[in-house]
């Protein structure tokens, strides 16, 4: 899977907050991300996370407050924003 990459362009003073690995969280399954949203509280849950899609097509997820290119470690992406889930059935799905 290989599409249009994007890299940041943003102020320096943001790219200064990456941290080696970044702050997404890989997410390559439903139970990575049952994993992921297991920790968080309802009022963490109500909130969209910050998403990117990281060069090898993985989705990582962070916190809403943090910034997309601080989610992705620095790399270049295919895709970034923010995503939100609700539980159906017993599965959270993306909306």
């Amino acid at each position: 899977m290989r599409g249009r990459m994007y890299r940041y362009v943003g102020p320096a003073e943001l790219k200064a907050l990456v941290r080696a690995g970044g702050e997404g969280r890989s997410v390559r399954s439903s139970a990575d991300l049952g994993e992921c949203v297991s920790a968080l509280t309802l009022d963490e849950l109500a909130e969209p996370f910050t998403f990117v899609v990281d060069a090898g097509g993985v989705l990582r997820l962070a916190p809403r407050r943090s910034e997309h290119v601080v989610c992705a470690g620095g790399e270049e992406v295919l895709s970034a924003g923010e995503m939100s889930f609700r539980e159906e059935s017993g599965r959270r799905r993306g909306r």
